[in-house]
């Protein structure tokens, strides 16, 4: 059986709980995307249907409740596409529930009737993506305090 494991792409992300606590390690992606050519992105991965994901830490693995996720940090040479900055590009201050304030950049590909920021942010997704100078987080809409466009 210990033959039979399922290869995967690792990706290391440094993670905001909800207490504020942070964990950095590597998570386990898929080497193939339903969605979309390549593999599994980490934004893709925060917003599955799974309630854990599992992260390889200096310390062993731990698998963390994504519900408690606040934010996910990567550099943008590893998670970014081109296709990913397609649309109306806003600059956005996101203020969460730890006070923290995060300042970049937000791409809106809706139909043009419905790009606005707001309109992204009420998508049905976990997680939006936000692009800072060099690196990509994924920061948790249910923490989200306010946005500022």
């Amino acid at each position: 059986m210990e033959d039979q494991k399922i290869v995967k792409n690792r990706r290391q992300v440094l993670f905001t709980l909800a207490d504020g606590s942070t964990v950095e390690g590597r998570v386990f992606l898929s080497l193939y995307e339903a969605c979309h050519e390549g593999p599994q992105r980490v934004g893709e991965l925060l917003n599955s249907e799974d309630a854990f994901i599992p992260v390889e830490t200096a310390s062993g693995t731990i698998h963390l409740n994504i519900v408690n996720i606040i934010a996910a940090h990567m550099p943008v040479m590893e998670e970014g596409d081109e296709l990913m900055t397609l649309g109306e590009q806003y600059r956005v201050q996101i203020t969460t529930s730890l006070g923290t304030v995060i300042e970049g950049e937000v791409f809106v590909n809706l139909p043009h009737d419905r790009s606005r920021v707001s309109d992204y942010l009420n998508q049905r997704d976990r997680f939006c993506r936000v692009f800072l100078a060099e690196e990509i987080v994924y920061i948790g809409t249910r923490f989200i305090l306010s946005v500022r466009d």
